[in-house]
């Protein structure tokens, strides 16, 4: 009897095992940076929907989509039978997680704050999530290694900056406290001339009055150049010919391309720095 006991207890454990090893086989991501997660640890087979805010890389739209990441249904998650979904803190509404739980799908919630660290932090907390714990902390430590290094490059200045997105009838948004436009440019070192908090209309007066040396356009798929060009006619930043173009979906990511983000602004932002040298180049 204590060998048969023995036996089943060990088929049991095995069992579970297994269950463990494959509870995730069918997954969806909802946040650009948590798919780019999963692409950059090679578990993108794993995939089955992602939400509209993933759209790196390409091969990431392919992939059936469950809508926008804060306006979710459960229904439409549900119908792709997922194991598990992984989506940060800023998905919503939290009933739709609640009835994914409820319906006995592992959901995943993963928080950080935009931050090297916080980065480093979704890293690893969806490496863990995926049995990629290995894989994960090296990815972590490369993008630690890369972002410390350009950010090691920064002059002891602080250029006064303006962050714009564009928003389709609210016109030109200027980014505030509380954003992720603001954790970018703190951990650049550079002043944002708004003080509000998040994002706010901005007008050609008060661009003038800001007086920002530089400015970032955050692209959105609008085509506001117009827009743009009054709004900043008379800035500093459009004296000196200060005023760039970024992808906002590269640079407020705050996903395992941060190096990338920060190799690329930081000579914006810091003309006499130089051009920060890739890693591996």
């Amino acid at each position: 009897m204590r060998r048969l006991s023995g036996y089943l207890m060990t088929l049991l454990v095995a069992c579970g095992l297994s269950q463990a090893t494959h509870a995730a086989e069918r997954v969806v991501s909802i946040d650009g940076a948590l798919t780019e997660i999963v692409y950059a640890l090679g578990a993108q087979d794993r995939l089955v929907a992602v939400d509209t805010t993933s759209r790196y890389p390409k091969a990431a739209l392919d992939l059936p989509q469950v809508g926008y990441m804060r306006q979710l249904s459960a229904e439409g998650i549900l119908a792709l039978h997922p194991d598990l979904v992984i989506a940060s803190d800023d998905a919503g509404p939290e009933t739709v997680f609640a009835q994914l739980q409820e319906a006995g799908i592992r959901v995943r919630r993963i928080a950080a704050e935009d931050s090297v660290a916080g980065v480093q932090a979704r890293i690893i907390a969806v490496g863990e999530t995926l049995n990629l714990t290995e894989e994960a902390r090296r990815l972590a430590a490369s993008v630690g290694e890369r972002s410390q290094a350009a950010l090691a490059r920064i002059p002891d200045a602080h250029p006064d900056t303006l962050f714009l997105l564009g928003a389709g009838n609210r016109g030109l948004m200027a980014a505030g406290q509380k954003t992720g436009a603001q954790a970018l440019l703190d951990m650049m070192g550079a002043s944002n001339v708004f003080t509000h908090r998040g994002y706010k209309p901005v007008s050609a007066e008060g661009a003038l009055q800001a007086a920002p040396q530089v400015v970032l356009v955050g692209h959105t798929g609008d085509d506001a150049g117009d827009q743009i060009e009054r709004t900043l006619a008379m800035t500093p930043a459009a004296s000196s010919g200060r005023i760039h173009h970024v992808d906002v979906g590269l640079v407020l990511g705050f996903g395992p391309r941060l190096p990338e983000v920060l190799e690329l602004l930081i000579p914006l932002l810091y003309p006499t720095s130089g051009t920060v040298e890739v890693a591996g180049e």
